[in-house]
């Protein structure tokens, strides 16, 4: 008696575990999700959207920007790279 009732209820949580699977990826049960909303052109945008595009280059002619110094080799020389193999003979 006591074994019956124990495969029943084994079933009963893989039939119950297989029906929550299943509602769960065929999105019976939705999940709230932010709605993608739609380019405000409505299609490609061509190049000469950019045309009234004005970009600051006064940033570079900061004393702080200039004062910046690059350090090391350049192009970086990676040199011998890894661990010692402590197997080798």
């Amino acid at each position: 008696m006591q074994s019956a009732n124990t495969k029943l209820f084994i079933a009963l949580i893989i039939v119950l575990g297989l029906a929550g699977g299943y509602l769960y990826y065929s999105q019976v049960i939705v999940v709230n999700e932010a709605p993608i909303a739609a380019p405000a052109t409505g299609g490609r945008t061509s190049l000469s959207t950019y045309k009234d595009l004005h970009i600051d280059f006064s940033t570079f002619d900061d004393p702080t920007y200039k004062a910046l110094v690059v350090f090391g080799q350049v192009p970086v020389s990676p040199g011998v790279t890894g661990k010692k193999d402590v197997f080798a003979p």
